[in-house]
């Protein structure tokens, strides 16, 4: 297969490129490439090439949670991530009771191992129970708990090693130790947290270089007490940003990007109500209610969006910020943030050919996952 003709994202531009499958893998990318016999040759004059985009935090769309839904139905909603421009995804968790997530963590797993058409799930984000109470938003109070090296690494078990990313309240008692344990074997998120400036660069300095959905679910920033989101400026860290336009104000992201956009990595945090009409909805046992664009508790509590990465990249890109820095959030960034920019998350040879057709104007119209057509 051979894209010609049209504008590839490549090392952080937009170039005037052709590009070049073999099988599941991208193999050349040069100007003017030569058509081989029999290969497929696709025009996409006056469109984008892009990376497959990658959202490491998000519960379920279309119908399913992760949390909840039985495999195949998990299953099912790999090809509906697949068809908005999401190649790559992490299956997000939330806290439950400890059998209920073992049998999850196992649900999981059955959905990442099957042969199936769609987006990659190449791991699980574990967003609970290891929260703080006082920043717990939509999670259930009566299943957090302290860090557990051995119930995680049981769950870890279940799921067949295949947690990737772990989120910790490093205020919990035993995070600072669970946090050094897991070092090099696991990321480790900060999240759901009060944690203070110092604290927050004690769990940096134990292990972590990770944090979840910035600005939510932490306290605000304050020029006497920075807290988490002071440390992210300063430290070498991964953040996630939800870029529905509701969780964060969009003069927020515009400053976030500005600050050091190589850092970002625009997350979806949606759940199983994604891509459905206003209702009510599941979310690790409790209800959502659903009306328009925004997903909350029955007390009103903002729970997750019902957005996706691709639509979030667009907004990002409506708020101002430069098109590059917000398609690398979406690509090569989160690769980066969880050691798989060997993988995917960039066009260049060796790497697996998951990638987008879209417009300028960030319409999609194509989607392929190695090499493969979805969309």
């Amino acid at each position: 297969m051979l894209f010609q003709k049209g504008s590839a994202f490549i090392d952080g531009a937009l170039r005037r490129m052709d590009v070049r499958i073999r099988g599941d893998k991208i193999t050349e990318i040069a100007e003017d490439l030569m058509p081989n016999d029999k290969e497929e040759v696709i025009s996409i004059e006056g469109k984008w090439l892009l990376p497959g985009f990658f959202d490491v935090h998000t519960h379920g769309r279309a119908g399913a949670d992760f949390s909840d839904a039985p495999s195949e139905e998990l299953i099912r909603i790999r090809r509906s991530y697949a068809e908005c421009g999401v190649t790559s995804l992490l299956a997000t968790t939330m806290t439950m009771e400890e059998e209920y997530s073992r049998q999850m963590m196992r649900r999981i797993r059955t959905a990442i191992e099957a042969k199936a058409e769609g987006a990659r799930i190449w791991g699980i984000n574990m967003e609970g129970p290891f929260l703080g109470p006082d920043k717990k938003g939509c999670h259930d109070p009566q299943y957090l708990k302290k860090p557990d090296i051995a119930f995680f690494e049981e769950l870890d078990g279940c799921a067949g090693g295949h947690i990737l990313l772990v989120d910790v309240d490093p205020n919990l008692e035993g995070a600072m130790e669970f946090i050094r344990y897991f070092h090099g074997k696991k990321k480790i998120s900060i999240a759901h947290t009060s944690a203070t400036y110092v604290r927050a660069n004690e769990a940096v300095d134990a292990g972590a270089d990770h944090v979840t959905h910035l600005y939510n679910a932490m306290n605000g920033l304050h020029h006497r007490e920075p807290g988490v989101i002071g440390m992210v400026h300063d430290r070498d860290v991964w953040a996630e940003l939800i870029c529905d336009g509701i969780h964060v104000h969009e003069s927020v992201i515009r400053s976030a990007f500005a600050a050091d956009a190589r850092k970002l990595c625009i997350v979806s945090d949606s759940l199983s109500a994604a891509g459905l009409k206003d209702g009510v909805y599941s979310l690790g046992g409790l209800d959502v209610h659903v009306k328009g664009s925004r997903a909350a508790l029955a007390d009103g509590t903002l729970a997750c969006s019902v957005s996706n990465v691709f639509e979030e990249c667009r907004n990002v890109v409506s708020f101002g910020v430069p098109v590059e820095a917000a398609i690398a959030a979406a690509t090569i960034c989160p690769a980066k943030a969880m050691g798989l920019e060997d993988r995917i998350g960039a066009i260049a040879p060796g790497l697996l050919a998951d990638l987008l057709v879209a417009t300028p104007g960030l319409d999609l119209q194509e989607v392929y996952v190695g090499g493969c057509k979805i969309k």
